[in-house]
């Protein structure tokens, strides 16, 4: 081609070269193709990161020593030592707790631990000596609201031959408001009576008087129950 010396003694000169921006050009193997070194692209997993390698028969990603893990045969998931623990089961998912953990079974959740079985109490007992009156005189009041059972129990512990009392169990919805719930049960000397309220309400009292002026009565009166 005349006049285009360039073609004809220098081809090379009209090949297109790409360079970087250090005018270096890019490097190619000798098929041509784009080559990648390991000077090139490089990714690094930080020390205690995820590192995902190639596998002949699929993807492999090896997790720090304490993290997760993921096999070929599924996902594995190791708890710490008082951590939960999960595990493959052949019919479902089994998850094993701490010792004194929570645990849950194929059939639902079952809770495990320590029920307490006590119960609260109560013992109160007043003497009520050598009295004569022979009217009635109330005995003190108790808020059984929250007393499950409860029961008074009177043992007359008088020291004069035939000094009988007579005694009443009263129940009050406010305190203020008195009616019978068992009236003038007579107990002798040294007898015990028991009184039980028939009709709940939230309090409870006994009402007390001698039978006889003449004879002084002395009661031990006990009040006990149990919520």
């Amino acid at each position: 081609m005349p006049n285009f010396k360039i073609f004809q003694d220098n081809p090379d000169y009209a090949r297109i070269k790409v360079f970087g921006n250090n005018n270096v050009a890019v490097n190619t193997d000798i098929s041509g193709n784009l080559g990648i070194t390991s000077t090139g692209l490089a990714i690094t997993a930080p020390a205690n990161g995820l590192t995902v390698t190639a596998a002949a028969d699929g993807l492999a990603i090896t997790p720090p020593s304490n993290g997760l893990m993921i096999t070929s045969t599924g996902l594995a998931i190791t708890a710490p030592a008082n951590g939960l623990t999960v595990t493959a089961a052949a019919d479902g998912l089994a998850i094993t707790p701490p010792t004194s953990g929570l645990l849950i079974t194929s059939t639902g959740l079952a809770v495990t631990g320590t029920i307490s079985t006590t119960l609260a109490t109560t013992d109160v007992s007043t003497v009520r000596a050598n009295f004569t009156n022979t009217s009635s005189s109330p005995d003190e009041a108790y808020n059984v609201l929250g007393i499950a059972t409860w029961t008074f129990g009177v043992v007359n512990s008088s020291t004069v031959d035939d000094a009988q009392a007579l005694v009443s169990l009263q129940i009050s919805p406010d305190g203020q408001n008195w009616t019978d719930d068992m009236s003038n049960v007579t107990i002798n000397q040294n007898s015990l009576q028991t009184f039980v309220a028939t009709t709940f309400l939230k309090y409870a009292r006994l009402s007390y008087a001698a039978v006889s002026a003449g004879s002084a009565v002395t009661l031990n009166i006990f009040f006990q129950g149990q919520s």
